[in-house]
């Protein structure tokens, strides 16, 4: 079974320009290597055959980047003249992604101690389009499941509020897909990954949410940075 990763690397990090001015966020350093550098090992880890990284902001760096670095497998640039949201990130890199029969699409921001290997397997299992990471963190854009861990929606969907005995969560950033949701994404377009997800469930398509219980952080902001440095330093110093 052929499994790619993919990392979301096209945003334009306006929360971090101001501490790295013209630095494309993906290759702000964290810990002494480039933030995504996290992302593609994490999914190399996984077992991905191979990661394609899309572009769009500085993208010139970001290949050069690739370019010179060997993360061990291939690292394929999708770089788009025009951004196309997270799920028009998909349509876009349908090329590099033909021949998987899965991907696991991984925000290029993220990182966690989270079993990815467990998330494809609950995906299979489950015989879902998608498994989506998620934790249960104060958040306020949630996403809803019910008892069986069944994807709702948005709690943001729900206008007159979430339904009886739904459980929410934040999302990672990290999902599991079935290469069949490429059909559903279909031309390039900007769409976003959770309309992409909700055309899928209204045609009937089961998605699903994995609860992670360990580590994670989004390196969003120059805070959040420092304050997974100083994680790591306190997780090295407890060894």
């Amino acid at each position: 079974m052929a499994l790619i990763g993919m990392v979301l690397a096209a945003g334009f990090g306006t929360r971090l320009a101001e501490a790295w001015p013209g630095v494309p966020k993906p290759l702000v350093p964290v810990a002494g290597r480039p933030m995504i550098a996290h992302a593609i090992e994490a999914l190399r880890d996984a077992g991905c055959a191979r990661v394609v990284v899309n572009a769009h902001y500085l993208a010139e760096q970001l290949a050069a980047h690739l370019a010179a670095v060997d993360y061990g497998l291939p690292v394929l640039l999708s770089a788009e003249p025009d951004i196309l949201g997270t799920g028009g990130a998909l349509s876009h890199a349908q090329a590099l992604l033909r021949d998987a029969d899965e991907i696991v699409l991984h925000n290029a921001d993220i990182v966690s101690d989270a079993d990815l290997r467990a998330l494809l397997e609950q995906r299979r299992e489950g015989g879902a389009l998608a498994s989506l990471l998620v934790q249960q963190r104060a958040c306020t854009r949630a996403v809803l499941a019910d008892e069986s861990m069944r994807f709702l929606g948005k709690e943001v969907w729900f206008e007159t509020g979430a339904p009886a005995g739904s459980r929410r969560y934040g999302f990672c950033g990290v999902h599991a897909l079935s290469s069949a949701v490429l059909d559903v994404v279909g031309e390039p377009r900007f769409v976003d990954i959770f309309d992409v997800y909700r055309e899928a469930m209204e045609a009937g398509k089961r998605l699903l949410l994995h609860e992670h219980g360990g580590y994670w952080s989004d390196l969003g902001t120059a805070e959040r940075i420092a304050a997974h440095e100083a994680h790591l330093r306190a997780a090295a110093s407890a060894m």
